[in-house]
């Protein structure tokens, strides 16, 4: 049976990669979209979706945000309804399904982080992200990873994932040690908030 998955805008996505280390100019004609704590409503390939991201306190230095996607689309019934709007990971080979991203760190830094990418018409959105090794401490420099993810959407219905998904495409690693994830963001992809 054929898997035809579609990524908006492109049959297939591909970025220019050395080694996979992270390069801003594989993001060329991205715009990235500013997120705040609360419902944020944002047109992606055409499509309503509305990312609320809130925030988890615990009274010490390691409270997190969630950030939750969801896409406005016609239901099974033809009439408009909202769907969750998931992450597909992969790990160890496996693909594993996400409902949220954890937005995270210290006092020190921020060690987990997200940006979201429209890519226009012609590409498809991203969501990119980063996350640091945990070191010695949170306050170590340690490496930065870039996780990719497409805005996908399941044409032919293949069973097990949603219409609308992010699905993973590629990782990347930073240049250099960081130890808030939003520098790494700054000087290697040029994304800072």
């Amino acid at each position: 049976m054929r898997h035809a998955m579609k990524i908006f805008g492109t049959a297939m996505v591909s970025f220019a990669l050395a080694g996979g280390v992270a390069h801003a100019d594989e993001l060329a004609g991205y715009q990235a979209i500013p997120l705040t704590n609360g419902p944020n409503r944002v047109r992606l390939q055409g499509h309503d979706v509305t990312v609320v991201l809130a925030s988890r306190e615990n009274f010490n230095a390691h409270g997190f945000t969630l950030a939750t996607f969801y896409l406005r689309d016609k239901g099974d019934d033809g009439k408009e309804a909202w769907s969750l709007l998931p992450v597909f990971e992969k790990q160890k080979g496996e693909e594993n399904e996400q409902y949220g991203v954890t937005i995270s760190g210290g006092a020190d830094c921020v060690l987990h982080d997200i940006r979201l990418l429209s890519g226009g018409k012609d590409q498809p959105a991203l969501l990119i992200v980063a996350n640091r090794e945990l070191g010695q401490s949170y306050a170590d420099d340690a490496p930065v990873h870039f996780d990719y993810y497409a805005l996908t959407e399941n044409e032919e219905g293949v069973p097990g994932h949603p219409a609308f998904y992010f699905r993973a495409t590629h990782s990347t690693k930073a240049r250099a040690n960081y130890c808030d994830v939003n520098d790494a963001f700054k000087k290697e992809l040029h994304l800072g908030q």
